[in-house]
This record gives structure tokens, sequence and C-alpha cells, in this order.
């Protein structure tokens, strides 16, 4: 608090100046808390600094309280309202903002990280606040933000998907996530999305380098040699389906034998690793064809088969397809996954031992 001193009387011989105008004191002065000392005049004019301690003839208020200029354009500011913080005030450190009492009660807030807000964007009825709506995950196929619950495919995290995509547009038939808006419906009625129509292979002449590597593989690697020569060609779902003989669902691909003519059909439009399983797993066929009994039981039959296109996946460094390939109830995963169990105690030869003694 400041202190008024002495009589005017006693000071002409000090010859005290006040720190605000220069005169000379020839009354009563006033010391502030930082020992400044003042004229009755400029004291009464002026205010005490509630931060520095100086006296000022220019006093700015803020929260009740008089501050000088300088002092004033230092204090803190509400990260929302630009108010100065005197006083009290809210910290929110991960993001850096510093709020005042008034914004921390009265602001909207962000209905994800929970902070106030002044500016937002509302997605979906839902007001986020610019950081976080900067940074929410987005559908890969409709490119809305994902608020909730996604799905992803292949198990690729890095494509989510929302679920009204999920559930309004056509799966595709390669991956199997939405083919979304943008989405390339085939001539046999097939869907593909935009990543699975952009490497998707459609001409015989690019999918028959992929069928030689993998027979050579499978022939060479995995000493399973095939005597008869095998035609393969490209075909349509309804042309793969007319020469299934009753087999349902998804084709992708088939072996044909009629007579001693071996054939291997598979659909057009997939990826370079659906026809590496898909030749493998038909090649595998082929081999049964010439090595084991006609009545082998359908999940040996489709279990060693799907082994075959396993190892080959693997062999060319599509390990991750390669796992998916064991997921499920179907036969074809039953049967892998048994022969995987054979091969893991007993070595490779015993599941070509099993397949041939049936």
């Amino acid at each position: 608090m400041p202190l008024i001193v002495l009589a005017a009387a006693s000071l002409v011989s000090a010859d005290i100046k006040c720190g605000s105008c220069g005169n000379s004191i020839t009354g009563a002065y006033y010391v502030s808390p930082d020992g400044g000392i003042y004229c009755e005049s400029c004291w009464k004019g002026g205010a005490i600094c509630a931060q520095c301690g100086k006296m000022t003839r220019s006093p700015v208020k803020a929260e009740g309280l008089d501050f000088c200029p300088e002092c004033y354009a230092k204090l803190p500011r509400c990260s929302l309202c630009s108010r100065p913080l005197v006083g009290s005030f809210t910290r929110y450190s991960e993001l850096g903002l510093q709020v005042c009492p008034i914004c921390e009660k009265e602001k909207p807030r962000c209905q994800r990280c929970g902070l106030p807000m002044d500016k937002f964007i509302v997605l979906n009825d839902t007001k986020l606040c610019m950081n976080c709506a900067s940074q929410v995950e987005r559908c890969h196929s409709c490119g809305d933000p994902i608020l909730s619950e996604y799905s992803y495919f292949e198990g690729n995290q890095a494509f989510k998907y929302c679920l009204s995509c999920v559930k309004n547009y056509p799966r595709c038939d390669n991956c199997g996530a939405p083919s979304g808006p943008d989405g390339t419906r085939l001539g046999d009625g097939r869907y593909l999305c935009p990543e699975c129509r952009r490497v998707a292979l459609f001409d015989i002449g690019l999918v028959d380098p992929i069928r030689k590597k993998v027979m050579k593989f499978i022939t060479s690697n995995m000493n399973m040699p095939i005597k008869r020569n095998i035609d393969f060609s490209l075909r349509d779902k309804d042309y793969l389906q007319s020469k299934a003989k009753g087999i349902h669902g998804d084709l992708n691909g088939l072996f044909y034998r009629r007579g001693n003519d071996f054939h291997i059909y598979v659909l057009y439009g997939l990826r370079e690793k659906d026809y590496v399983s898909v030749l493998a797993h038909e090649i595998g066929h082929a081999w049964q064809a010439e090595n084991c009994s006609d009545d082998l039981p359908l999940e040996d039959l489709e279990g060693f088969a799907q082994w075959i296109a396993y190892k080959t996946l693997l062999n060319f460094g599509y390990r991750d397809f390669a796992e998916l390939l064991k997921e499920g109830d179907s036969i074809y995963a039953k049967g892998l996954n048994n022969m995987l169990k054979i091969e893991k105690y007993r070595g490779a030869q015993a599941v070509f031992n099993h397949v041939r003694e049936k």
C-alpha cells in the first residue's frame, strides 16, 4: 500500500522531485510500492499498476484492477476471446490453450475432445474443434468423417470405411470393400472399387507371365510336376458358373477336366496377388487329378489346393494376403488349417502323403 510521508516544510531542502511530473515537491508526497515518490497532484490523477507496482497516469482497468499500459500489453490472453487473464484461468496444455473463466463456462465444447472452442465445424451434426476436424479420419470411399464405428477389409486398416458406405454401396468383388461412388461395374455384373480397378489385369498377355512364374514355383520348388499340358484362359463370371456343375458361391477360378484335357479358367479383372492365389490353387487341383483318388474328401481336395496357394503367396511376398486364407469356417479355410497342422507336426511331405493315401 502507498504511504504518505513527511510534511512539505521539511522537504524543501531535500529538493525531492515527483517521479511523474518531475517538479519539486513542496507539500506532502506519496511513496508507491516500488519506492517511487510522487506529488499529491500526480498521485490523485493516476493509479498504481497491479503488476509492476509503479504509478501510472494512464491506467488500464482489467477485472477491477489497474495496470500501466506496458504491463497491460504483456498480460496473457484468453485463447478464445482474447480477454486479459487476471487471476485464475484454465490451461489445456495438450493444445496450448489458456481459457478465461467466462469462456470456460459459456463456450461450446468439442464433441470429440471435450475442450471449449470459439471456432468449430459441424460434421454429421457433430461439433468439432478445428484441431479435431483436421485430425478426424475420413471414409476412404465417400470422404465423410468417421466419428464412430467403421470397417476395414483384407486386414488393411489404412483404408477405413463408414458404415453408411458399407451398407449402401455394392462390395468390390476383389477386396470386399464398398465400391463407392467411383466404383466400376464390369460386364459380368461384378464391381471393383477404384483401388482394385487401378491394378486389375484384363489382358491375358499381362496375366500369362504370372501363370508361368507360379507354374515354375509349383513344379520345381514344390516338386509337383504335371505331365499334361494345361490350357489357360481368362473368362467372365457367367462362363465359370456354367462350367462349375452346380458349385455355388463366388468363383475366381476353376480347374476343368474333360477326359485327358486339362483347363484352368480364371476371372478377368483380378489383381496380381489374386492371380497368384487362384492359379496356384487350380494348378494344385491339376496335380491332384494326376496323383490322387477321384473320391478325395472335399475338405482334403480344397484344403490341399489352398495349401498350395498359401505356400505360393508366401514365396512371392504376399504374407498378409496368405494369412487371410486361414480365416473363417469355410471348407477352404478348414482344409487349409488341417494341412498346415499336418505340415507343422509331420512335415510338408506328410501333406502330399495325406492326399495321396486317401
